[in-house]
């Protein structure tokens, strides 16, 4: 594991906060795990911004970005409304040799 890579990708994950307000959700605790690979595991807690409940399922997107804003790769997971409750913990992982060195940007965001 590789902690400094871990912490230099955490630094580059932006939140498109105005997609969480309108979906009524808030990412909270983003972290990066890195191997030594170039392989890292994003994970992060999605809590509801209305109590302990959220209004329909939601998939929240991950896109990874090179240093020249060119689109690497794209991973997703989907939250359930029916086994949501407070909050969930998620994790979204990119498994491709020296993916973590060719990081320039990491966008995360909810979708319908």
């Amino acid at each position: 594991m590789n902690e400094l890579l871990g912490k230099s990708l955490t630094k580059k994950v932006e939140r498109l906060e105005a997609f969480e307000e309108r979906l009524s959700v808030r990412f909270e605790n983003i972290s990066i795990k890195a191997e030594d690979d170039g392989w890292f595991t994003l994970f992060c807690e999605v809590h509801s911004a209305n109590g302990s409940t959220i209004e329909e399922d939601i998939d929240i997107e991950c896109v990874i970005y090179d240093e020249e804003g060119s689109i690497l790769d794209k991973e997703n997971t989907r939250i359930f409304k029916d086994e949501f409750f407070g909050f969930e913990i998620i994790d979204i992982a990119f498994q491709e040799d020296g993916m973590a060195d060719r990081v320039g940007k990491i966008r995360l965001y909810p979708k319908k």
